[in-house]
């Protein structure tokens, strides 16, 4: 038998017809639609010999409202791993359903020695960036990703263009 110890700490999981049992909180997970527990529980499987054995079947689970998942008293789940986490900056999380969103970018020219100076590059920023020039002209991301792709362009680190560029 393994070490209880070292086992995932338990949890109270509702089942779909109300019943509740004890489960085993494995890891956390990020999916669009929000934070998801995967879950481990007991029970019991027939063999290719037709034995029983015991098995844990695994699934993931809606994290939150304590609808499904709901913790033990005195157990200490500081140790569960997060498996996915979420996007560290909301351009690379998906929109939420129905939303109307777009993304803004916009380009400066980047200069050696200043204004007046010869072009050295493109910066691409995220449309608003403090760093941006005033009054740049709105890009969409088609038209951020062709730019970025250019010799000598760059993505601004002080906004998510770094970030979100490089990824795409």
């Amino acid at each position: 038998m393994s070490d209880p110890a070292r086992q995932p700490p338990r949890v109270w999981l509702t089942l779909p017809d109300g019943q509740e049992v004890r489960a085993r909180l494995h890891a956390k997970r990020w999916t669009p639609s929000g934070w998801r527990y995967r879950v481990g529980l007991p029970v019991w499987s027939v063999t290719a010999a037709q034995d029983v054995e015991p098995v844990e079947y695994t699934v993931y689970v809606p994290a939150g409202d304590d609808q499904y998942v709901r913790p033990v008293e005195g157990v200490d789940y500081s140790a569960v791993p997060i498996e996915e986490r979420p996007p560290s900056h909301p351009y690379l999380a998906p929109p939420p359903p129905g939303a109307d969103m777009h993304w803004a970018w916009t380009i400066e020219q980047a200069r050696v020695g200043g204004p007046g100076s010869r072009p050295s590059g493109i910066i691409v920023h995220e449309h608003g960036c403090k760093l941006a020039p005033a009054g740049g002209a709105e890009l969409t991301l088609d038209d951020a990703l062709n730019a970025y792709r250019r010799p000598g362009t760059k993505a601004c680190q002080d906004c998510a263009a770094a970030e979100v560029l490089s990824r795409l």
